[in-house]
């Protein structure tokens, strides 16, 4: 019998592998832009006293949750999380140019301050793309419907057909990796802020496909969070 690690080595290869598997043209392709997306400032209020927390107290008192209340949150928070978070997965990898840069939506069903809807947000900009209500049914937007409970989603989307010209198996793994570190760094950052979440892998994508114009290569989704006000 083999081993567990000769069983699983062919798999790691695949990962491990450079070679590309699109036709080597993603550099002339692009994502579809949004023609009616209407460009939104992000008003940064100062936090509450006592927030946002240092690292350690939030790590101390962080809980992964399920369990929401029906508050509004403040979108221009949420929103500037994000761009934040994106900025410093640019900057710290410094791969955009390869691999193309990471970007997020917003799914705000319960908003404070702006309206309830869809925000798409770069590391540069953020825009309002669409309301609340063409999203339909917020269940239909998770494998579990305890997601669409939380005050809003965000979703991390990535450019595959250029990661994978770049570096085939490769680029993928690290724009995976990248979408991991980006949607953590924004979720201990909510915790800090006193919100509530938790990371998942059930985003379906599908739901929204036409929405966010996502063709599962120039722009496809990889990992979401939800984020809320806890429940009393």
């Amino acid at each position: 019998m083999r081993s567990d690690t000769s069983m699983m080595q062919p798999l790691l290869d695949g990962f491990a592998a450079r070679a590309r598997t699109s036709d080597g043209l993603a550099a002339h392709r692009s994502p579809k832009p949004f023609a009616d997306a209407t460009r939104v400032a992000v008003d940064e209020q100062e936090a509450a006293p006592g927030h946002p927390r240092d690292l350690a107290a939030t790590l101390l008192t962080r809980r992964s949750s399920l369990h929401y209340a029906d508050t509004p949150v403040r979108t221009d928070l949420i929103l500037s999380l994000v761009q934040k978070t994106l900025r410093r997965d640019s900057d710290g990898w410094q791969l955009d140019d390869d691999t193309g840069p990471l970007e997020a939506f917003v799914f705000a069903l319960r908003s404070e301050g702006k309206p309830a809807g869809v925000y798409r947000v770069t590391a540069r900009e953020a825009s309002y793309i669409a309301p609340a209500s063409v999203v339909g049914d917020p269940e239909l937007l998770g494998v579990q419907r305890e997601f669409a409970d939380a005050a809003g989603i965000v979703s991390v989307y990535a450019d595959i057909d250029r990661a994978d010209s770049w570096a085939g198996s490769h680029g993928y793994r690290l724009c995976a990796v990248r979408a991991s570190m980006a949607l953590y760094d924004f979720h201990l950052r909510c915790q800090s802020h006193d919100l509530v979440g938790t990371i998942f892998g059930g985003f379906i994508g599908s739901a929204v496909r036409n929405l966010v114009q996502s063709d599962g290569a120039t722009r496809h989704p990889l990992l979401a969070a939800t984020y809320a006000h806890p429940a009393p």
